[in-house]
């Protein structure tokens, strides 16, 4: 063999190894909450496909529902393991600027997902590479026009049904304050706007219990209620137990609805037992990780903006048949996450929408 020949093969496997080297980055992505709970599990779900399809090695850990957890974790990954290329997290309130700081002290580039910081300790953080130079941005969407367009579809469910005169409404919101709140308000706009009566708003910490036993103590002290806005879908199916159990056959009449899409909440859609789910924010994760994909490879996105946001879409009798194929044991690798990289195109901007689940698969 010709030295010539013997250089180009040395050369050939340097650079077939180094491309192998970065096309395996790595990503941590922290699931805030507890293993196996429904939302947050899909959104892990999601993720991980994604890193599968795009050649990403992904490890996961577990907030458990818990700011002091989560940064403990998190800690002793970062502490013990080695140090992940980039890191997929939920900043929890009260904990943000810690969580921020030792990101950062690492050098461990970072994406957060929804807005959950607010008030004082979101003037402390900042914005995104302003405070933590290695904080690359935020996906989030926009909870307040998730929150009215809710309450428009339950409202619309009411007069679909023929009613005529006052409308009463009730809201169940999450915990106090972060995107709970934000929902709620568009709702509380939506119901000033259009004279419905909001005779009371409870929290019931995102609890499907808590939502039953207060929905049925509220129902009977407002029994002419026609609608029933809830902060998340565990909670709505709460309130529709406790409705079905208190008004028998017109329980149908009470138009409920909440967020996540879930399962459990897509089959009570189709069976017009729930009114209206609105979501599709579990794919979230799956959006993040195609963005960092492109940052790694060398797309500016990332060098020039500092988010990513996106509407959620409400599934209602109208279009469930529509997102059926995500309600029982969706195969999410067979959506296109790489359909969805800007990178090999002239495109400056995502075009993540909710919407591209209706059937979509490969």
């Amino acid at each position: 063999m010709s030295l010539i020949k013997v250089f180009f093969l040395l050369f050939t496997l340097a650079f077939s190894s180094m491309s192998y080297a970065k096309n395996n980055f790595s990503v941590l992505f922290v699931n805030p909450s507890l293993e196996g709970e429904p939302f947050w599990g899909k959104v892990q779900k999601i993720t991980e496909e994604a890193a599968a399809q795009l050649d990403v090695n992904i490890d996961v850990i577990y907030g458990d529902g818990n700011r002091h957890i989560q940064l403990a974790e998190l800690k002793k990954y970062l502490d013990y393991r080695a140090s992940p290329d980039y890191v997929i997290l939920m900043l929890y309130p009260g904990g943000a600027e810690q969580t921020l700081t030792m990101l950062n002290n690492y050098g461990i580039k970072f994406i957060t997902l929804e807005q959950t910081i607010t008030g004082l300790e979101k003037e402390e953080i900042g914005f995104p590479k302003k405070r933590f130079e290695h904080w690359l941005g935020e996906i989030y969407f926009d909870n307040y026009q998730a929150g009215y367009d809710l309450a428009k579809s339950l409202h619309q469910k009411v007069l679909a049904g023929g009613h005529k005169g006052e409308v009463n409404g009730l809201a169940i919101n999450g915990h106090y304050g972060s995107e709970s709140d934000k929902r709620n308000q568009g709702a509380a706009d939506y119901f000033k706007e259009h004279d419905i009566n909001l005779q009371q708003t409870v929290h019931a910490s995102w609890s499907k219990e808590q939502a039953y036993s207060k929905t049925k103590r509220l129902f009977k002290r407002y029994p002419q209620t026609h609608i029933i806005w809830s902060a998340s879908d565990l909670m709505a199916m709460g309130a529709q137990t406790a409705v079905r159990q208190l008004v028998k056959n017109d329980a149908g009449k009470v138009a409920i609805g909440g967020f996540d899409w879930l399962s459990d909440s897509l089959a009570l859609i189709e069976q017009e037992t729930l009114t209206a789910s609105v979501g599709g924010h579990f794919m979230m994760g799956g959006w993040a990780l195609v963005s960092l994909f492109d940052f790694h490879y060398g797309a500016k996105y990332w060098q020039e903006n500092n988010a990513i946001t996106f509407n959620l879409s409400a599934i209602t009798s109208d279009n469930v048949e529509e997102f059926l194929w995500i309600s029982s044991s969706p195969d999410w690798s067979k959506l296109n996450y790489k359909g969805l990289s800007i990178l090999d195109s002239r495109a400056r901007s995502y075009d993540f929408s909710p919407e591209q689940l209706r059937q979509k698969q490969n």
